[in-house]
């Protein structure tokens, strides 16, 4: 029986998908890709999902890239093509997911691993992970990844990274904002698990609308920001969760307090 490379776990409304490849450092083969990208679809559509939580098996490595030995078998330029087309597909489908993605790394988050953290919307970071983009060093560049990091950090940053190939301590990326918060790493599944709890405890509505504005808004003329804005606050607005959120947050305020 040929075991998952990737696990799917429910814990009440966060939806967590494991990378399942420790022996290999949780490495991207295309079989890997492929299915974290029909796991990511098929959460998105689960009414039962609010948050999606990604991490990975093992202690030692969240994920260290690409596969390497997997990358050095393709012959011809459709096979490169094919694969490294595939991790593009999964930083998009990540992208298309409509629900907040809060990836928990720890160890070597490293090339395409750091690529699926910057894909993700939030960062929950162990105090032993390493970041790095180390393509360069064996021939390769990180073309596709280069997208999701440098919306985070900046081309100069992502391009010093990528050129050089030096490691990034997870303190440095949390002061450059591309860790959201930093737990000691025997604390990771349990702490980053309780962090997603407590973001589903909102409207998985109104959480599906504030991922969509912020992926959008960004890459529209200054101009048209604030209309877009407008638009999408006034669909919050009418909603029945925020109709009956304000109707909550009235009943509370209103009920009478012990003197």
């Amino acid at each position: 029986m040929i075991e998952s490379g990737v696990l799917v776990e429910r814990a009440g409304r966060v939806a967590t998908l494991r990378l399942n490849r420790p022996a290999a450092s949780n490495a991207l083969n295309t079989a890997v890709i492929e299915e974290l990208c029909d796991r990511l679809g098929e959460v998105g559509e689960d009414s039962e999902a609010a948050v999606v939580r990604l991490t990975a098996a093992g202690n030692r490595a969240f994920c260290a890239g690409a596969d390497l030995k997997e990358v050095q078998a393709l012959v011809g330029v459709e096979a490169v093509r094919r694969y490294f087309g595939g991790m593009a597909h999964l930083i998009e489908a990540m992208e298309r997911c409509p629900k907040p993605i809060v990836a928990a790394v720890f160890g070597y988050t490293l090339a395409g691993g750091m690529g699926l953290a910057a894909g993700a919307d939030l960062v929950v970071a162990a105090d032993n992970t390493v970041f790095g983009l180390p393509e360069i060093q064996v021939g390769l560049f990180p073309m596709v990844v280069m997208a999701p990091i440098s919306r985070h950090l900046g081309r100069r940053r992502t391009l010093e990274l990528a050129w050089s190939g030096d490691r990034l301590d997870v303190a440095t990326a949390e002061r450059w904002g591309f860790v959201n918060r930093v737990l000691p790493h025997e604390e990771l599944d349990a702490g980053s698990l309780a962090y997603c709890e407590r973001l589903a405890r909102s409207s998985a509505f109104i959480l599906r609308m504030g991922k969509e504005a912020a992926g959008v808004f960004p890459s529209l003329p200054a101009s048209e920001q604030m209309q877009y804005l407008r638009e999408m606050v006034g669909m919050v607005a009418l909603s029945d969760d925020s109709r009956a959120g304000l109707a909550a947050f009235w009943a509370e305020r209103s009920r009478p307090r012990d003197s």
